[in-house]
């Protein structure tokens, strides 16, 4: 399939099928036969492509091209980043390219990369199939090179849950290599042993461990995971420590903070010395208040809850039937209210750099209704909505996903004084400016009036009356009689 690498316009392999209709507009400089085809060019030059309704689509949108073929693939190209992404039932294939790496992943489960130098030759390439098989081949080191068939044999870099570890047999022998030290277990984790030049220690879990590195930490655990005692930062004036019997108490103690919670999870407290916040705990993690200069929060779940944070301000009554929040980062200050999570879902977006800019805004009414407001003059809307509330930021779900349920859309540009509405993926489409309104009903009826102009059209000319200034044609059975 072409989504996935360099090739012609997908326009073109399904342009011969509409041909018919393209000779019968041939010459206008838009073409509108929905639901077989549909080409327009917006005020900006940009041109988008419509075929067979929903299914196919192509579109140039702020630099970037896209297209369309719904529901299986997506495809987005970046000329400025040279960058190109494509998207097979997403999350169920997607691929990466840029000019420093090319990445590719198959239901989350098997995935690739390969890393370019900046001549463009491979550097280091990886492949594995969770949590069967793992290859790393590095180019310009090739002391990290590792390759792995589990639970076979084989060594794995940079693992989520275990980081650098190799393994035989997995669970009977496994080393899991560290910086201070090399760990063991065989079987793992029933017994356990580490070996440094200052580190050791052992255990047989579940019943007892004592691991340890001088001067660094010691960790130690009986009948896990219900009595423990882990020391760290020994190197400082005062360690860090952590020890509990569970589920009778917990303690944390260093430098900076002391945490002490009794008959967990009902009571407890918490001094942050550095922060100067401090916090109560009743029944965690439903009821509990704190405070502090930068944060705050005071919880009595399902009734209410507020919480406050340096760029975050939360709040929930009766929780989970309403929720607001606010904050902001670097660029941007937000807003957000949601019912019921996503049954009413909605976004401002405030410009820090412009505070006087009017902000953006996305409303979602589930599954019926979604409106978003760039805060530029454009503004949009559709008519079902079922799945954008639960993907805000996915392009793929976005041009992939969601105009699949677009019974109604409609784009107005308040810069341009245009505005579009389609019914029933642009079968109906009708096209109003200040002082214009064109209606096109697929390849059946087109109605266009505007300064100096009327036109009236049936089957693309098969009856037809246009008016230019004071002159007058006929059109029948595809003629045009002056």
């Amino acid at each position: 399939m072409g989504l996935l690498k360099g090739h012609p316009s997908l326009a073109a392999s399904v342009a011969a099928c509409f041909l018919l209709f393209a000779s019968s507009v041939r010459g206008q400089e838009d073409i509108e036969a929905a639901p077989f085809w549909r080409d327009t060019t917006n005020a900006e030059g940009e041109r988008r492509v419509q075929a067979l309704g929903p299914i196919f689509e192509e579109n140039t949108q702020n630099g970037v091209r896209w297209e369309a073929w719904r529901p299986l693939a997506v495809k987005f190209h970046d000329e400025a980043t040279r960058a190109t992404d494509s998207y097979l039932l997403p999350p169920f294939f997607s691929w990466h390219n840029t000019p420093e790496e090319t990445t590719w992943t198959l239901f989350l489960i098997i995935s690739g990369t390969e890393e370019y130098d900046e001549a463009g030759e491979i550097e280091e390439t990886t492949f594995s199939v969770f949590p069967f098989v793992y290859r790393d081949r590095d180019a310009e080191n090739p002391e990290h090179n590792a390759f792995a068939v589990f639970p076979f044999y084989g060594t794995i870099n940079n693992s989520l849950i275990f980081g650098d570890f190799s393994f035989a047999a997995f669970p009977a022998y496994v080393n899991f290599h560290r910086p201070e030290a090399e760990r063991y277990g065989a079987p793992w984790p029933l017994i356990q042993w580490q070996e440094g030049p200052k580190a050791g220690g052992g255990g047989f879990w579940p019943l007892g461990a004592h691991f340890y590195e001088e001067d660094k930490y010691d960790h130690q655990y009986y009948f896990w995971p219900f009595i423990y005692r882990d020391i760290a930062d020994m190197d400082q004036p005062v360690p860090h420590i952590r020890q509990g019997f569970l589920p009778f108490y917990t303690i944390e103690r260093s430098a900076t903070v002391e945490d002490i919670s009794i008959f967990l999870p009902s009571f407890g407290w918490r001094d942050e010395y550095d922060t100067g916040y401090s916090e109560t705990r009743y029944l965690w993690p439903l009821w509990m208040v704190g405070s502090g200069p930068e944060q705050s929060i005071d919880r009595w779940l399902p009734l209410y809850s507020e919480e406050v944070e340096p760029d975050l301000r939360e709040e929930w009554f009766l929780w989970p039937v309403y929720h607001e929040a606010n904050g902001q980062d670097d660029a941007y200050a937000f807003e957000r209210r949601q019912v019921l999570y996503i049954i009413y879902w909605n976004k401002v977006l405030r410009s820090l750099a412009d505070p006087a800019k009017p902000p953006s805004e996305l409303t979602h009414l589930w599954p019926f209704y979604s409106e978003y407001d760039d805060g530029n003059g454009r503004k949009q809307a559709q008519f079902l909505s079922p799945l954008a509330v639960f993907f805000p930021d996915s392009e793929p779900v976005k041009k992939l996903y969601s105009p699949m349920f677009a019974i109604f859309r409609l784009e107005a540009d308040a810069n341009t004084g245009v505005t579009e509405q389609g019914y029933f993926w642009d079968f109906i489409h009708e096209t109003t400016t200040e002082d214009s309104t064109r209606l096109i009903i697929g390849p059946l009826l087109e109605h266009d009036v505007g300064p100096g102009r009327a036109k009236f059209e049936l089957l693309g000319g098969l009856l037809g009356l246009e008016k230019e200034d004071d002159d007058y044609a006929l059109r029948l059975l595809w003629f045009t009689i002056e």
